[in-house]
């Protein structure tokens, strides 16, 4: 036990380093061997593993490489965060997927991890862990800037109704404010569906009414009412 927490807390201080950060990510055999043996060892070695796979998430060139050329570690994390998870397994398991998710092209993979959401949203309401609580809700915020994102998660059982009761709570000012952010941000693409489809509507119904006399002018774009703050927010990830 003692040879194999030195190893890990090898790794754990290698991983901190910036530079060496991508190549522990792109190394096969690190990543295997950190999603075979997390969860499987004393409590003090689980940590550490979740740990070292949190610092290679700092980096933003090693979001799309962990998640689709180590899917085994998004899995690691999705069960991190569980309510059976040690509280320090969950809060680095979901300073990790804080990070993912502030990669554009890999939000949608995320938001289709079987459980992710649903895990998320749980720790979103979780008042009594406020670390875990405004990680989890920064997750969500930045998982709905993709419009492609809306539909899982208003399916997504308990997220939305999670958002509207923290939104209204003005106990807690910075989960309000990502609550009524990340509202915000759906009302945005359910208006700018809306606002397409009126569009296209209109254009077919000028162009049908209008056309003999050519007046073929669409009407004017709707105003952008969808008032959110573009903003993404990481846990201590590197420039």
């Amino acid at each position: 036990i003692g040879s194999r927490l030195c190893a890990l807390k090898m790794l754990l201080h290698l991983s901190k380093n910036k530079d060496i950060s991508t190549k522990l990510a792109r190394a096969d055999c690190i990543t295997t061997a950190l999603a075979r043996i997390a969860s499987t060892m004393e409590l003090a070695a689980n940590i550490l593993c979740v740990a070292i796979i949190t610092n290679l998430t700092r980096h933003p060139d090693n979001a799309s490489h962990l998640v689709f050329h180590a899917p085994d570690l998004l899995t690691i994390l999705v069960a991190g965060t569980s309510d059976n998870s040690d509280q320090e397994i969950c809060k680095c398991s979901l300073y990790a997927l804080q990070n993912l998710s502030c990669t554009g092209s890999i939000r949608q993979e995320l938001a289709n991890a079987p459980d992710l959401l649903a895990s998320i949203t749980k720790n979103a309401f979780k008042t009594q862990f406020p670390e875990q609580q405004l990680s989890a809700l920064h997750t969500l915020k930045n998982l709905s800037d993709d419009p492609f994102n809306l539909v899982t998660m208003t399916n997504t059982p308990g997220c939305t109704a999670t958002l509207l009761a923290l939104a209204n709570d003005s106990k807690n000012g910075m989960a309000q404010f990502l609550a009524c952010d990340t509202l915000a941000t759906l009302s945005h693409w359910l208006l700018t569906l809306s606002a397409a489809k009126r569009c296209k509507e209109k254009s077919s119904l000028v162009a049908g009414i209008g056309g003999a006399n050519g007046n073929n002018k669409g009407g004017g774009s709707d105003s952008d009412s969808g008032r959110r703050t573009f903003q993404t927010a990481t846990w201590e990830m590197w420039c």
